[in-house]
């Protein structure tokens, strides 16, 4: 047995010639391609290449987290010139290019994340082996980055598992379970955890003896494979993705520079590989590319506990929280509630009588159902999951909780009786939460005992699908209150904001402005498509008015009745909704709203069926070029004035955190990274300039009274990122 150390990796040798390359990078809670484990591979590579003693080369991830979380992305952002660009490409493919040479058979064992770099460097190996839990997760994510696998991927994976799979993994960025990639021979085992060790010793001893590993992918997913050689079939799959691409084109370039690389990857020698380097190199100066990779930063910064409570992150390693408490079994509370079990909590859900907790419980079993089939759980694991969760009517039953959230109606007098019957029953060390979308949590804790253990945490819904939590600090809630609570959401695997306790935090402040905009249009008469269509236009995930259907005009609403104080403007808009909402027109939940869902496809309404009464549209006016077209101008400057304000306020402190929350909680066009970022691109010149005149056509909703200063830190910040991108 020999050894060999380094920094990043260590190298040892057995008898029977089997290599085992064990990479742990320090400092890193997961593995991540940097210059040092390049450097380091290259020297071991050279050792390897010049020995013919090896019967096997084994890569393996020292860390019990996972195999590779990818490329270093901090690197890749830091790059300034193509040149230097085309040399980390360039670098990426000699040394995986070398491994795949290789003479002697290689391994790779997956556990946990293998993603980007990390699956790039898998591809060039011969076999992969990955353990079958749900913490494995395989993929090229580069695309939700701006751009394309540059070190081989998308030369590699076509050859593997097929152009359709591949297209589907390289343009979607998804993640697949080790079951789902062994299913399209992606990797060649995918094995049970309680397997997991006699499986690699015996895989290990059948390629060291010169046996191959032979792929079990099924019959018709070969044939399926094999027909796609025909390049007649090809031609047909590429006019398929290329039309679906090109119409995202403008916004993700990276989609069809990624099919043009894929493409070239069937041509009979290596210029596919200059071509996935020719195409990383464009894209990484596009301001897509910068955005999505401000925004990758933004939410790593905001799943660090340090970032919101700087001296407080010791409370989190001394007291997790594990045990949590939710009141209400509803929508909401169901989801939270089934969002910590899936996380290993374990869970109590209190409600008023016998009858309540049954619909809990059916709303916990259908989750539970729902995440089985995806996850490919078996019935054991359905079980365990079931069995975290209790059920209870008595509030004594979270006398040992760490946290309990509360998750009832939406209005203050019912929130604030729950929560002094559950500050009776928790202990001393116990935080108590409520999730709430618009209400005052300084309010709510004036009747608590122990304010400085009480804060928000608003929820989005579908609780299990929406990444952002907005924590709400009240007045007197404290930072080791806060900074638990960021752990709590961190690991819940969401990405928590801290947000002030301000009319609708952050994320319903700066939207409902622009969702009032879009009726009050409807009110002059523009048509419900046209302003949907435009701001599709403009990147959003769905329009205005189809968002207010979703979300429920009810729902929207209760808002717009909280945000009355501070935005006086949403009295017009609060006419509309009651007219809607006495008419029992809710949106999706009741088939009518700004669109009639009893068709096949939601057809968009008349706006004279939907309005009492209409009113005079604006006059025309010039304004200055700012990208956008005069909809989108009229939808979007809203949110940019909400956005500023909360800035200039301290909602939060720095406007990444708007941009963050706003994409994530919101859709709003990751590409052009987040409000604030939109504000530095138009430039405040021409933001005021604009906003005076729509101010003087449309009234004095779009009145700068807060006006931020450039010397404002966080804004000052802002424009010279935007500056340099």
């Amino acid at each position: 047995m020999t050894m060999q150390t380094f920094k990043t990796m260590t190298v040892n040798c057995d008898d029977a010639g089997v290599m085992r390359i064990v990479i742990d990078v320090p400092g890193r809670p997961l593995n991540i391609i940097d210059a040092e484990v390049m450097k380091e591979l290259d020297h071991v590579l050279d050792e390897i290449e010049h020995r013919d003693d090896l019967r096997l080369v084994v890569f393996k991830s020292g860390k019990e987290s996972g195999f590779f979380a990818g490329a270093d992305v901090s690197i890749i952002e830091g790059i300034e010139t193509e040149d230097q660009a085309d040399q980390l490409i360039l670098a990426g493919q000699r040394l995986f290019d070398r491994i795949e040479r290789l003479a002697v058979p290689t391994l790779v064992e997956i556990h946990g994340p293998c993603l980007g770099g990390g699956l790039e460097l898998s591809l060039a190996c011969d076999y992969r082996i990955a353990r079958d839990n749900s913490s494995t997760k395989i993929g090229l994510p580069e695309i939700r980055l701006g751009l394309i696998p540059g070190w081989g991927g998308t030369q590699r994976l076509t050859r593997l598992v097929g152009l359709k799979s591949a297209l589907d993994l390289i343009l979607k960025g998804t993640h697949l379970d080790a079951k789902d990639a062994a299913e399209i021979g992606l990797v060649d085992r995918a094995i049970d955890p309680d397997r997991w060790r006699d499986e690699l010793i015996r895989i290990i001893d059948q390629l060291s003896r010169g046996r191959r590993l032979r792929r079990r992918v099924n019959v018709r997913r070969r044939l399926f494979k094999a027909v796609q050689h025909s390049e007649l079939v090809r031609r047909k799959i590429f006019a398929v993705a290329r039309r679906v691409t090109t119409k995202q084109n403008m916004h993700y370039p990276a989609l069809q520079a990624a099919v043009h690389a894929i493409a070239d990857s069937f041509r009979s020698d290596s210029s596919g590989y200059d071509t996935e380097r020719e195409e990383f190199k464009k894209l990484l100066f596009t301001p897509t590319c910068r955005n999505l990779l401000r925004l990758f930063f933004s939410r790593e910064k905001a799943r660090q506990r340090h970032t919101w409570t700087p001296k407080q992150d010791h409370v989190i390693h001394d007291h997790p929280i594990r045990k949590i408490g939710v009141v209400g079994g509803g929508v909401m509370g169901a989801g939270i509630a089934h969002c910590a079990a899936t996380r290993g909590f374990n869970v109590m859900i209190k409600e008023v009588d016998p009858s309540t907790v049954d619909h809990a419980r059916k709303r916990i079993e259908g989750l539970v159902g729902e995440y089985v089939r995806h996850k490919h759980l078996d019935s054991d694991a359905a079980k365990r999951l079931l069995s975290s969760v209790k059920f209870t009517t008595d509030s004594i039953a979270f006398s040992d909780a760490e946290c309990v959230v509360e998750a009832v109606v939406e209005r203050m007098d019912v929130k604030t009786a729950v929560l002094d019957q559950v500050e009776q029953f928790v202990s001393n060390a116990a935080i108590v939460a409520t999730n709430t979308s618009a209400l005052s949590v300084t309010e709510m804790a004036r009747s608590m005992q122990h304010p400085e253990r009480f804060a928000g945490l608003h929820f989005f819904n579908p609780v299990g699908r929406m990444e952002l939590v907005e924590v709400v600090r009240g007045e007197r809630t404290s930072d080791a209150t806060v900074a638990k609570l960021v752990g709590f959401v961190k690991a819940l695997g969401k990405t928590p904001v801290v947000t002030k306790d301000s009319p609708g935090f952050i994320v319903n402040r700066i939207l409902f402005p622009y969702l009032g905009e879009a009726m009050l249009m409807v009110q002059q008469g523009d048509g419900i498509q046209e302003i949907d269509s435009s701001m599709k236009s403009f990147g959003m995930p769905m329009g205005p008015l189809r968002l207010l259907d979703k979300v429920g005009l009810d729902v929207a609403l209760h808002v717009a009745r909280t945000l009355q104080s501070t935005m006086p403007a949403v009295s017009s808009v609060i006419g509309i909704l009651s007219d809607l909402v006495d008419r029992g027109e809710l949106g999706n939940k009741t088939g009518k709203g700004f669109y009639d869902y009893s068709h096949k496809r939601p057809r968009p309404r008349s706006g004279r069926k939907l309005l009492r009464y209409f009113v005079q549209p604006p006059p025309s006016i010039d304004f200055i070029d700012d990208g956008l077209e005069p909809m989108q101008r009229r939808l979007v400057y809203p949110m940019l004035l909400e956005a500023k304000r909360c800035l200039a306020e301290g909602v939060v402190e720095e406007g990444w955190a708007i941009d963050l929350a706003m994409v994530l909680g919101t859709g709003f066009a990751p590409h052009r990274g987040g409000p604030m970022q939109v504000l530095s691109s138009i430039g405040m010149a021409h933001f005021h300039a604009n906003l005076a005149r729509l101010n003087l056509q449309l009234g004095d909703r779009f009145a700068d009274t807060d006006a931020i200063t450039p010397t404002s830190s966080g804004f000052s910040q802002l424009q010279k990122q935007g500056d340099r991108s």
